[in-house]
């Protein structure tokens, strides 16, 4: 997997399956607490139609790799390996983000 093929699995989707749920859907926002720090109101929002999210708390977004460095503090070569793991678990297929 590369980077462009992982950037193209769905975020809302990555997150359900780590067990973040949205607090609120606006159309293809989707409004969650942030899972990068503790908060009380929803502030971390999925553009699902361009799949790049962003943490209002902390004034940083991008793609689902950057968000998993950002958690995670990985490099990118461990942010594609556990994307790799994820979509190995959770069913979804290369298909779904092959043209």
């Amino acid at each position: 997997m590369n980077c462009a093929e992982a950037n193209q699995i769905d975020m809302v989707d990555y997150l359900s399956f780590i067990g973040h749920l949205p607090q609120k859907i606006c159309g293809n926002d989707y409004w969650y607490l942030s899972p990068l720090r503790s908060e009380k109101h929803a502030s971390f929002k999925v553009e699902r139609n361009k799949n790049v999210w962003y943490d209002h708390g902390i004034g940083k977004g991008g793609s689902l790799i950057d968000f998993l460095m950002e958690m995670h503090q990985y490099d990118v070569r461990e942010a594609l390996q556990k994307l790799s793991f994820f979509l190995s678990l959770s069913g979804f297929h290369a298909a779904k983000f092959q043209g």
